[in-house]
């Protein structure tokens, strides 16, 4: 069971529409608003030059304002301002051609105009809407853009009569193999109602070609791949996925009568950026009378449900699919309908959606020049096929919180690699100096935690001086962490929780000068700290409870480390009073001092910690009254104080309406109260050793596709023995 802090937290006014119950999913996740939006660098302010964060796009950088945007949405060739007739003969024909060029338009705009009424179509402002109010607006959804869609400079599309047309249709999609006569005569399946909506609907009506230069060059190379393929394919996948039941969040301009590469909505996220979602790219790939063709698509968190159908193989020059977040979103046969893509295909995102079975042994033979693949969880299982490791090209690999199995050493092949997430799996093994040396010298983003990786740890770790975020959690490592030679700028997250280490921390931690996160709880290091540690002043993070340290107070060296989000000193062993410059830390959202030998008041200067949203006290022996400086701490969610010996009462938190707790604990049983509590949501008393007796462990796992942010806290409810709270039944 896990508790989740209700906190003043940023989900609550700016993230929803993501389902974090299911298991093997992370408990924090964004809307898909700022799933495609770029981060603010609150947390760490990670941004790697060379390779983009997931799902920022290309249209987060730099991004002109809306008005500058329509304005250049246009694909019309430059005018060639500076070019002058030079010659008088020049001149002349350069009039005439702008008067036939009046004639010409006098003529055919007004019959252009008829011809739209007559079809019952819409100006290009109505047309670009919000599945016409169909999809209901989530809450904290980005402000939606109408604009003019895009002019792309194809034939102009004819209109043959209906039965002509049908008929013509019906022969090219049997003929060519696209969908067999069968499919067709039942109505209820997507390819037959992506057919009756072309021939009976589609006020656009795309010539129907029967070949395709292809690429190779080679007349009738390919017979299936034309823009009208095209066209009925989008139609499937639309159909395939809920998009005719009213699923689709958005229907992003789809089977509207316009040009299919203007299938595409675009929004203005919480932070100005503007995104694009639909058919967001189309290129010229093919000679210019063929026209542009769909180069990208990207669908993210949009409620699509159901199947991927294997027509997506009809869009001959797609290079890039982004369409995670959509939990509903299954796919035939497993990868198999993006194993047609072949070589042209880079970039693959499905992360978060319902894909299950194995990785295709012809993934690596296939999609040879993939350099992004995102299939982190879903519910993928079996042994990653050895050809797999044959992606020398993949820069990023997420293949996070599934089932996947294979020794770690195979992915030193992918010696291309910068960011490599496979946490959350049953990966083997052991990490040796030869796979750093000769495959991972590239690696900016390594996360390997929660597997069943063993050994010592790596001896050359720190020989990887491009690394930034290091994440090696919840395996069997053992031995210490290794010296580190010389300094590391670049690495900000640190994290080997629940492991079994020992020793202690390098002495030249001060190496690590921009390091933001440390984590070295639950495993068996021993103190004293470092004396480098009061140089870590950019630390947001630091976790050092549950390990093998010996009676000792709070350090020193807190003091220094101001920009401290979350401090953590569960188990710790720590004697004495909560020093006084604790309130100084005013950037504190978690202070867990919980299950340590603390005696003495609680200080005032506690209520300066303006930010706090979880404060636990509990199993400790201090004594005195709650400060009423305490009324300040207005965005407090969890306040912990039990198993102590406080006295008084709590009117300075439950008298204040603006404070509002999810969870508050004191020894305020009614039998026997040590303390007076209007308010608290568990009341304890000292004989009962089972009261409030969990663990009470801070989420300590940031995700990577957020720059390992963590923008709820959530908590372990694993209960403790009985035995671990009796002393404090009996304080010294």
């Amino acid at each position: 069971m896990k508790i989740t802090s209700g906190g003043k937290s940023p989900s609550d006014d700016e993230f929803d529409d993501i389902n974090t119950d299911e298991e093997n999913r992370h408990d924090q996740l964004p809307s898909p608003e700022e799933y495609k939006a770029k981060n603010d660098g609150n947390a760490y302010d990670r941004n790697p030059d060379n390779i983009d964060n997931p799902q920022n796009g290309d249209d987060n950088h730099d991004l002109p304002t809306v008005d500058e945007y329509k304005r250049d949405l246009s694909f019309r060739e430059k005018e060639k301002a500076d070019e002058k007739p030079r010659t008088r003969a020049g001149l002349y024909t350069f009039l005439c051609l702008v008067l036939l060029l009046i004639i010409v338009t006098a003529i055919a705009v007004p019959l252009a105009r008829r011809n739209k009424r007559n079809k019952g179509g819409g100006s290009p402002d109505q047309i670009s809407g919000l599945n016409d109010g169909s999809a209901p607006s989530a809450p904290h959804t980005p402000k939606h853009i109408t604009a003019t869609p895009v002019a792309f400079p194809t034939r102009p599309p004819t209109m043959p009569p209906t039965m002509a047309y049908s008929n013509q249709a019906r022969d090219y999609l049997t003929t060519y193999g696209l969908v067999d006569a069968a499919t067709l005569a039942d109505p209820t399946t997507p390819q037959a109602k992506a057919y009756n909506w072309i021939i009976n609907e589609d006020g656009y009506k795309e010539e129907i070609d029967e070949f395709d230069l292809g690429m190779g060059g080679d007349r009738g190379a390919s017979r299936s791949t034309t823009r009208f393929a095209e066209r009925y394919s989008l139609a499937v996948l639309f159909y395939s996925t809920g998009g005719d039941s009213g699923g689709w969040r958005y229907k992003m301009n789809f089977l509207e009568p316009i040009d299919h590469c203007e299938w595409l909505d675009r929004f203005v996220d919480p932070r100005g950026s503007i995104i694009k979602q639909g058919v967001t790219e189309c290129k010229m790939f093919a000679p210019k009378f063929d026209g542009y063709k769909v180069s990208k698509i990207e669908i993210s968190n949009n409620n699509l449900r159901g199947q991927i159908p294997s027509e997506i193989k009809y869009f001959p020059y797609i290079k890039t699919w982004i369409t995670p977040f959509n939990a509903d979103l299954t796919t035939e046969n497993s990868l198999d309908p993006f194993l047609h893509q072949g070589e042209k295909f880079t970039h693959l995102e499905l992360q978060y959606c319902g894909i299950t079975g194995t990785i295709p042994e012809q993934f690596g033979t296939t999609l040879t020049n993939l350099n992004y693949l995102g299939l982190g969880n879903n519910y993928m299982q079996g042994e990653i096929p050895d050809t797999f490791f044959n992606l020398n090209d993949l820069i990023v690999l997420g293949l996070d919180d599934n089932l996947l199995s294979a020794p770690i050493d195979k992915f030193a092949r992918l010696k291309n690699i910068q960011k490599l997430y496979i946490e959350d799996n049953l990966i083997t093994g052991s990490i040796t100096e030869n796979m750093i040396i000769d495959g991972w010298q590239n690696i900016i983003d390594l996360d390997v935690s929660v597997n069943r990786l063993e050994g010592l740890f790596p001896t050359l770790f720190w020989n990887m001086t491009s690394l930034e975020v290091a994440d090696l959690h919840g395996n069997d490592f053992v031995g210490q962490i290794p010296e580190i030679e010389e300094i590391h700028e670049k690495i900000t997250f640190f994290a080997v929780q629940d492991n079994n280490l020992d020793s202690r921390l390098p002495n030249n931690i001060a190496f690590l000068p921009n390091l933001k996160h440390l984590d070295i709880s639950a495993n068996k290091m021993s103190i004293p700290f470092p004396a480098g540690m009061s140089s870590l002043t950019n630390l947001v993070s630091l976790y050092t409870g549950i390990n093998g340290f010996y009676k000792h107070p709070i350090p020193d060296f807190l003091a220094g480390l101001v920009n401290l989000r979350e401090l953590s000193m569960k188990q710790n062993q720590l004697t004495g009073q909560i020093p006084a410059f604790m309130g100084d830390l005013t950037n504190l959202h978690v202070l867990d001092l919980d299950f340590n030998e603390l005696s003495g008041p609680i200080p005032p200067q506690l209520g300066q910690l303006k930010l706090l949203d979880t404060l636990m006290l509990n199993r400790n022996y201090l004594t005195g009254t709650i400060p009423d400086t305490f009324m300040n701490l207005q965005e407090i969610d969890i306040i912990l104080l039990d198993a102590n010996n406080i006295t008084g009462n709590t009117d300075m938190i439950c008298l204040n309406t603006n404070i509002n707790t999810t969870v508050f604990s004191s020894d305020c049983a009614p039998f026997s109260p040590e303390i007076a509590c209007s308010c608290c949501t568990i009341c304890c008393d000292d004989s009962d050793t089972e009261c409030n007796n969990f663990d009470w462990r801070v989420n300590l796992d940031g995700i990577w596709e957020y720059d390992y942010q963590r923008v709820v806290y959530s908590f372990s409810q694993e209960i403790m023995p009985a035995s671990a709270k009796a002393a404090y039944a009996n304080p010294p």
